[in-house]
């Protein structure tokens, strides 16, 4: 406790410093109020409690107060006034400019008591400011934190999304109880025609339910990008999320694909709400209920992906949802229900927006729940060709051949590919055909680095911290890596062909390609990704002992870019 003692009797201010030292860490003294605020505003730590005599020659207490207060609005510091006046008016004006008196002569007892209880007072006054002012960093931070948040997926949603024009028939609606969205639609283009298209719900609401579809998302996309089934996207999908979700946090999810012919489509649902199947007088002529349980919940082997199978008349739909419109309430805290849900739907071909209408109208309040509604109307029709055409068009008609070379001290040293990526950039231009085959050519320097010249076993990687291992042996062997390391890349383009011929080559340790298999334990963390860049080229040949390959990659192939609603 600090004590400041403000009298102009010698023997006051020492009577009252011997009483209260053995309380107090400090006490400063003075015998007039002139200064004492300069003097203060100079101090490390201001006084805790300041006893302040009231009638003194050159500046009163109730003077010296006033300009205590003035100065320093911020801090609460207790002035104790030592009076021997004894009118109410006296009295009044102790307690309007300070926080309590003492009469004189001061009695030990009643100074002591007196002192501490203010004391107290000033301690929790502080705890709660400091409190306060955590608290209100604490909200910056969250606010930063949510804005950085925000930016990020909103930035993923532009990338990942583009206006959809060249697929009919499918309709959509979603909106967040909070900043961030745990429901989430995406479609994606099927490389072969017709479209994945998915719904889900993640466990909870706001930003860890927005984090927890990236994965989901990811996945799904990759999947649809290489053409695999609809049970094999959903497995996927699934293995993902029991990887990466804590115990507790899953994702609902109805995931359809639909054939090239627009009518043709196969179902997984699991832990969403009924979905319907409308003709086109508004009848409901089926309901799809789900069967399994939501992703990330089960095991791989314990998984189950049966799957449904419909071929859907024209001008039939199918309205899938998520629980944030059954459950919906009113003030009366009944919710919306099923059988509003199916009135609304048989009512209006409409539906997205007149239930939308219907439940906000319901509930006469911003939903507790985020909101979700999905219509498919058949046929179905995608039509993402004509951009994929475009693109082509914007490629260079002029044919080059050119040789990169990658000396010891640039491998070690330099971002390969990103050194790849700005100079197939002036060859391509920018579009989805960069990313695929700048994912390719990564792949191939990768095992060329690691494999051939580090000479690297990916099995490290399945050790307990296998990753951390990995790498930081990599940059270990990376560093003192032979003078006499190289590897070159040569690009072949032909625009009358459509084709670009990549042929990567290197003086490391070499390896019998004759026993390359397809990577097919899908358990191990490596060997995926040559699968993957042998799945995105039309060919891909090795030779001279494995340490040289030879990559083909058709634009006309069927690569097709994951949009996103």
């Amino acid at each position: 406790m600090r004590i400041m003692i403000i009298d102009d009797h010698a023997s006051n201010r020492e009577l009252c410093r011997l009483m209260l030292s053995h309380i107090s860490s400090r006490i400063d003294t003075f015998d007039s109020g002139v200064g004492v605020v300069e003097f203060m505003q100079n101090m490390p730590l201001l006084p805790d409690v300041i006893l302040l005599d009231v009638v003194m020659p050159d500046k009163n207490g109730f003077s010296t107060a006033q300009e205590i207060r003035e100065a320093f609005p911020d801090h609460h510091i207790a002035i104790i006034f030592l009076t021997v006046l004894d009118d109410h008016d006296s009295f009044e004006r102790c307690l309007a400019l300070g926080d309590d008196f003492v009469l004189k002569p001061v009695e030990r007892s009643v100074l002591l008591a007196k002192v501490q209880a203010h004391f107290r007072i000033v301690k929790m006054h502080n705890e709660v400011i400091s409190q306060r002012d955590e608290l209100t960093r604490f909200h910056e931070q969250v606010r930063y934190d949510y804005a950085i948040a925000e930016s990020i997926f909103t930035n993923l949603k532009d990338e990942m999304s583009t206006q959809v024009t060249d697929i009919f028939g499918i309709d959509y609606l979603s909106t967040p109880s909070t900043i961030f969205n745990g429901d989430l639609i995406v479609v994606a283009n099927r490389p072969h025609g017709g479209v994945y298209v998915m719904i889900a719900d993640a466990t909870g609401h706001g930003l860890p339910a927005a984090i927890s579809t990236i994965p989901a998302t990811r996945a799904f996309f990759s999947m649809a990008m290489k053409g695999l089934s609809l049970g094999e996207i959903v497995t996927e999908m699934n293995d993902v999320l029991v990887r990466f979700l804590p115990s507790g946090m899953m994702l609902a999810a109805s995931v359809f694909e639909v054939r090239a012919n627009g009518f043709e489509l196969t179902w997984w649902g699991g832990g969403l709400p009924d979905a319907y199947i409308l003709d086109g007088n508004n009848d409901i002529v089926s309901k799809l209920v789900s069967q399994h349980m939501p992703l990330g919940v089960l095991t791989s082997q314990e998984f189950e992906m049966n799957l449904v199978h419909l071929t859907l008349e024209p001008d039939q739909r199918i309205v899938a949802y998520t629980d944030g419109v059954t459950e919906s309430t009113n003030s009366r805290g009944e919710a919306f229900g099923q059988l509003r849900l199916e009135s609304v739907l048989q009512s209006d071909r409409n539906a997205i927006p007149v239930l939308y209408d219907a439940v906000r109208q319901f509930a006469q309040k911003e939903t507790d729940d985020d909101l979700s509604i999905l219509s498919l109307s058949f046929p179905i029709s995608n039509h993402s060709g004509r951009h994929h055409n475009e693109e082509l068009e914007r490629l260079s008609h002029l044919p080059s051949q050119s040789t990169l070379n990658f000396p010891a001290s640039v491998i070690r040293d330099v971002s390969l590919m990103n050194e790849v990526r700005r100079y197939m950039i002036g060859l391509l231009g920018a579009g989805h055909h960069l990313d695929l085959i700048c994912s390719i050519l990564a792949e191939l320097f990768a095992n060329a680095v690691d494999h051939g010249l580090l000479k690297m076993e990916s099995s490290i990687k399945e050790e307990a911290d296998g990753f951390f291992i990995f790498y930081q042996l990599r940059e270990e062997r990376l560093a003192v890596l032979d003078d006499e390391a190289w590897i070159r890349l040569e690009v072949n383009y032909e625009p009358s062909k459509s084709e670009l011929v990549m042929t990567l080559e290197h003086n490391g340790e070499g390896f019998d390609y004759h026993q390359l298999q397809p990577q097919s334990d899908h358990s191990l963390s490596y060997g995926r990704g040559i699968v993957l860049a042998s799945e995105l080229c039309d060919s891909l040949e090795y030779s001279n002992n494995g340490n040289k390959v030879t990559a083909l990659y058709r634009f006309t192939s069927p690569h097709q870019f994951p949009r996103c609603l």
